[in-house]
């Protein structure tokens, strides 16, 4: 019975993992990309551009040319890949 409740625990948190590991996907890698070719940049070259500035001062404009690491991304990913394992091995050795 104890088996049951940590395999529910374990598909319900693999469940959100993998739905977050999507929308991480979305937002991080697809969305930047189709803007990027729907505005016609060139995502390699530049990152991300700040621009600091007023009224009543000279503006500074930063243009970085590091893409940030995506490890929310790889963590989720890992886990969801680790959840989709373990039940499906333990759905395996149940037969």
């Amino acid at each position: 019975m104890r088996k049951q409740g940590f395999q529910k625990i374990v598909t319900i948190i693999t469940i959100i993992s993998i739905v977050i590991t999507i929308i991480s996907l979305g937002f991080n890698l697809i969305l930047p990309k189709y803007l990027a070719y729907k505005l016609n940049g060139e995502l390699g070259t530049v990152s991300s551009i700040g621009i600091i500035g007023g009224v009543d001062g000279p503006t500074a404009v930063y243009i970085t040319s590091q893409l940030s690491p995506y490890i929310f991304t790889y963590i989720f990913l890992l886990i969801s890949i680790a959840g989709i394992l373990y039940l499906f091995f333990t759905r395996k050795m149940a037969k």
